[in-house]
This record gives structure tokens, C-alpha cells and sequence, in this order.
């Protein structure tokens, strides 16, 4: 039974570091040292790293560096804003994951625990993997097409922006502004990582337990060993899993409702901006393959949420079949009484939403249709 026991928690270790080198998350010793170095990450790159981009779009002089730089600043203010939409919420990720962890003691050997390790924990795991690829091909991209650039003699930052000294006055500022543009892109990139998968994990955690729970329950009343007073405990025991689960939905929708209203109204303008800049002004493949990969992670941060969210609504409704699935008609009045008030709580529509947005397929859809519409419009103008 041992090799049977399941850690979901685990599968968030990159979040835990993550969150630990981004200053989000305190050791127990040398706490105080740590909130320094948090608030230098905080003041230096969350927040110093999309100003100073912003700032250099007032400094922009031509259509190439302003389509450039606007792509990034979009991208970094809405992850400074995930950042802090996170931190803001960061006890009810704690509770999010103690849910988790009385979901896990609930999972039986057998059928549920194959369920988990075979379906839930490998959509997980690549969800992980695909941001790790997309994440490092941005970063190696970014430092591959300057270097490429000024080895054919042309020296320029990764984006336009502003700093308070004459970057090209001498080879030690522009040194010192690339460095800071490419260690901050890096902490931006662990920002993205950890954000964007935060969601999309949990939603799929969720509705693999939601899973679960209704193969639970269709299985109550057919064990003849069982007494009726047995299986309307096991049905007891299922309505607080219900209950856990919603309130697993209710921490997910607290801490990513707002930052996944902004990605999903910022993803249809920055889809936009990339495809126009990699259309008119790419010209090097270095360059055309760091806007591939960025254009495919601003995909990626708002598709995996809405389709596992998507999934996330059906199971709940599965759940509400599920239910008359048991051997009801056999079990004692109170059963029944029981079973009424469960199915009628499970007939409820239940989704996760982010502001205006149900964070599902359809408003990924409606992310793509707004950015089509602007880059037709942009294409027309030009």
C-alpha cells in the first residue's frame, strides 16, 4: 500500500522554487535577510523592469522600436501584475494545497490511484515541460539575436528602453544596461513560468478529482459486504469531498480571477503586435525565432487555462449523472434524502471565472477573433 501513496504537492516543487528565488516565499531562518532581497526583486525587476520599458516607449523614434517594445512592455506589466495578484493571495494557495492534500489521503488503491498517476499527473507534468521549453527558447533567442546583430555590427539592447545614462556612451553602460535587461528578462521568465502554469495546473488537479468523485460515488451500493448504514456513510463522506472540491474551486477563482481577466484582455493585442512586427520588420532568423517562441508562449499562458477549465465544467456535470449511476434504488430513506440534497447541489452550473470571462474554450476563442480583427484592421491601414 505503501508504493501506492500519492503527493500531488510534489508536482508543484518548481512553483515552491520558483516562488523561493522570486522572494515570494520566506525560510524560516534568516527571514529578515530574505525580505530585504524580496524587496530589491520586487522594486528591481517586478516592478523597475516593465517601467523602465514603458518609459522607453516615450523614447521610441520609429514604428519598428515602438511595435518592438510594445509586445514586451504588455507582456512584463501583466506578469508584474500576476506576480502581485499571487503574493496578494498567497494564504489561500496554502489552503488550496491542504485541500490537496486531503484529496490525495481520500484516493483509493486500484482504478482512482491509476486515474491520477496515468491521466492527471502526466497533464501536469507537460503542461510544466512545455513552459520550460518555451521559457528557455525565449531566453536563448533574446541574448542569441543581439549578439548575432552586433557581431554583424550593429550593438543594440534587447528592447528600447529607458535608463538614466547614455547607454551607447561607452562599452561599460551598455554592458551594464544589457546585463540588467538580461537578468531581468530571466527573473520575467521565472515570473511567466510559475504564473502562467499556476493556473492551468490547478484546473486540471481539479478536475481530475472531480473525476474521481463521481467514480466514487457510481460505485456506492454495489459492494454486498457493505450494510446500508456503510454506504450512506460512504455517501456522507463523498458530499465533504463535494464540498472540499468546491471550495478548491472557490480558492482557484480567488487568486487567479483577476490576473487571468487582464492575460485574456492584454493576449489579443499582444498576438496582434507580434504577428505584425514578424511580418513587416524580422529580418534576421534569430530574431524570427525568439518572436515564434513568444508569440506561442502568449498562447500558451491563456490556452491550457481555458481548455482545462472547460474540462473542469464538464466534470462537474458528469458529476450530477454520476450520482444516479449507484445502487440508490436498493438503500435506506435516509440514503435517499441524502443522495436528493447531494444531486441537487450538483446540478448547479459550476466554473471558474476571471472577471467578465468564464475561463474556458470560448473565451480563448474570442481572445484569437479580437486579435485576428486588430491585425486585419493594422494590415488595411498600412
Amino acid at each position: 500500500m505503501a508504493e501506492e501513496t500519492l503527493d500531488t504537492k510534489s508536482l508543484f516543487k518548481t512553483h515552491f522554487v520558483c516562488w523561493r528565488l522570486l522572494g515570494m516565499m520566506p525560510p524560516k531562518k534568516y527571514s529578515h535577510l530574505y525580505w530585504t532581497y524580496s524587496l530589491v526583486i520586487s522594486i528591481v525587476v517586478t516592478v523597475g523592469y516593465p517601467l523602465h520599458l514603458i518609459l522607453g516607449l516615450f523614447t521610441s523614434t520609429t514604428m519598428y522600436e515602438i511595435i518592438q517594445n510594445l509586445a514586451i512592455t504588455l507582456t512584463c506589466t501583466v506578469c508584474a501584475m500576476k506576480t502581485f495578484a499571487i503574493w496578494w493571495r498567497f494564504k489561500d494557495v496554502d489552503i488550496m494545497f491542504d485541500i490537496v492534500r486531503r484529496q490525495d489521503e481520500r484516493i483509493r488503491p486500484g482504478e482512482e490511484y491509476e486515474y491520477m498517476r496515468k491521466k492527471v499527473y502526466p497533464s501536469i507534468r507537460s503542461l510544466i515541460h512545455l513552459f520550460y521549453m518555451i521559457c528557455i527558447s525565449v531566453g536563448v533567442f533574446a541574448e542569441v539575436a543581439v549578439l548575432f546583430n552586433g557581431l554583424r555590427g550593429s550593438w543594440l539592447l534587447m528592447y528600447q528602453a529607458y535608463f538614466p545614462f547614455d547607454v551607447f556612451a561607452s562599452s561599460r553602460n551598455y554592458v551594464i544596461a544589457h546585463l540588467y535587461q538580461l537578468v531581468g528578462l530571466y527573473c520575467i521568465v521565472l515570473q511567466n513560468l510559475v504564473n502562467d502554469t499556476f493556473a492551468g495546473a490547478h484546473l486540471s488537479l481539479l478536475g481530475g478529482q472531480v473525476h474521481l468523485l463521481s467514480m466514487r460515488v457510481a460505485k456506492i451500493g454495489y459492494d454486498a459486504k457493505k450494510t446500508l448504514a456503510q454506504n450512506n456513510e460512504d455517501l456522507l463522506e463523498c458530499i465533504r469531498d463535494h464540498l472540499d472540491l468546491l471550495e478548491y474551486r472557490r480558492k482557484v477563482e480567488e487568486v487567479i480571477s483577476l490576473y487571468m481577466f487582464f492575460q485574456i484582455l492584454f493576449a489579443s493585442i499582444n498576438m496582434c503586435v507580434v504577428l505584425v512586427f514578424m511580418i513587416l520588420f524580422v529580418q534576421d532568423p534569430f530574431t524570427l525565432g525568439y518572436y515564434s517562441c513568444y508569440c506561442v508562449g502568449i498562447v500558451s499562458e491563456i490556452l491550457p487555462s481555458c481548455y482545462y477549465g472547460t474540462i473542469l465544467e464538464d466534470e462537474f456535470q458528469e458529476l450530477a449523472y454520476a450520482l444516479f449511476s449507484c445502487n440508490w434504488i436498493d438503500q435506506s430513506i435516509e440514503f435517499k434524502k441524502n443522495l436528493r440534497i447531494f444531486a441537487e447541489q450538483a446540478s448547479r452550473r459550476v466554473y471558474v471565472t476571471a472577471w467578465l470571462f468564464r475561463i474556458n474554450n470560448g473565451s480563448f476563442l474570442i481572445a484569437c477573433k479580437n486579435s485576428y480583427s486588430i491585425f486585419a484592421l493594422i494590415m488595411n491601414l498600412k
